[in-house]
């Protein structure tokens, strides 16, 4: 038999957040690699594991896996799920620690605040499984120096004196160089001849001329009118809903306006009550919208599934049974279908 701190291990590898009834929940954070430079040590991606004490409302995880994976009836796996969890209660209140393997150590300090450290050696990230860390041996980067490049002084003081010829030739071509520019640019590229009117904005090359555009607007009328007046869905030229129909409003005024559609309401799937001794559950549901469609999915499929009554969550059955042969054909039909459950005896 498979132990359930096997299950929850196996559980946390495959979702963020397993919570173990009346004990408390992992919360799991994707930490990247990490790269030591001077350990030279690199750290492949991990799992952080969170403890909350605070998280202890039985979702239905942890039990269904456990049940599942060991062929338990929902009763049998319930029974050995609070002794578990009653043992680890029991030994953190004496003081003692408690370890899980692959999971971490648990303690209970002074104040009674529990305290989690987790186990470094097992990675719970599936995408590193079996990745470990690597050493590697750190190297220094030899820096190159630039030389010092020794000058003249008699040769500097010659360039200096030639410096000032040069620099008025460039100030001179830099002076005529954008009235050259735009002696072209005003009569080509600007409407200046004709209106005789110059801008600032002539002498900027970059803007360009803006082209008006304009949007078309439409007009809704107010739904308060279309709502209340019942004579306007008479003068519309179409009644399909999702369809853009015309409204005359008055002798200038015409509306386009688009038919809404309506929902139709979700047929709700009351409860069964069944004599049967035993009940195939296949899911456990908080929204009563998707218990009611699953019944549909399953009941599609050829299934009497229905609801059971009682408990905090919406619980669906794909068929009950009066014998162990009888559920077990039902269980066997539902895995042929790639759905899996558990047996509920009641």
């Amino acid at each position: 038999m498979i132990p359930f701190e096997e299950v929850i291990c196996q559980l946390i590898l495959r979702h963020n957040c397993v919570v173990v009834p009346h004990f408390g929940g992992f919360v799991a954070k994707t930490i990247s690699a990490q790269i030591d430079f001077e350990k030279g040590l690199i750290q492949a991606p991990y799992k952080q594991l969170l403890f909350n004490r605070n998280l202890i409302n039985d979702d239905g995880l942890v039990l269904a896996e456990y049940a599942r994976v060991n062929g338990l009836y929902y009763q049998e796996g319930l029974e050995q799920l609070q002794a578990f969890v009653g043992t680890l209660n029991q030994d953190l209140a004496q003081g003692k620690n408690v370890s899980i393997p692959k999971l971490g150590v648990f303690t209970k300090d002074a104040d009674g605040v529990i305290r989690f450290e987790q186990d470094r050696h097992f990675n719970f990230l599936l995408s590193s499984y079996g990745l470990s860390n690597l050493t590697f041996i750190p190297t220094e980067e030899e820096v190159k120096e630039t030389p010092i490049v020794q000058l003249n002084p008699e040769e500097f003081a010659k360039e200096t004196i030639k410096a000032p010829s040069k620099f008025w030739k460039y100030a001179a071509a830099a002076c005529l160089l954008p009235f050259a520019f735009y002696s072209f640019w005003i009569p080509m590229k600007t409407d200046v001849l004709h209106s005789g009117l110059i801008s600032y904005t002539d002498f900027n090359p970059l803007k360009g001329k803006q082209v008006v555009r304009y949007a078309e607007k439409q007009l809704n009328p107010l739904e308060k009118a279309f709502t209340e007046d019942a004579s306007i869905s008479d003068q519309l030229s179409s009644e399909t809903p999702g369809e853009i129909a015309l409204y005359q409003y008055d002798e200038s005024t015409v509306f386009a306006i688009q038919i809404p559609k309506v929902e139709e309401p979700v047929q709700s799937i009351p409860m069964v009550e069944t004599p049967a001794a035993f009940e195939y559950v296949v899911g456990c549901f908080s929204d009563e919208r998707n218990a009611h469609n699953f019944v549909q999915k399953l009941n599609s499929l050829g299934f009497q599934a229905h609801i059971l009554p009682g408990g905090s969550l919406i619980r669906v059955s794909a068929g009950s049974a009066n014998s162990q042969s009888e559920i077990q054909a039902i269980q066997s039909k539902v895995s042929s279908n790639g759905i899996e459950g558990w047996i509920c005896k009641l």
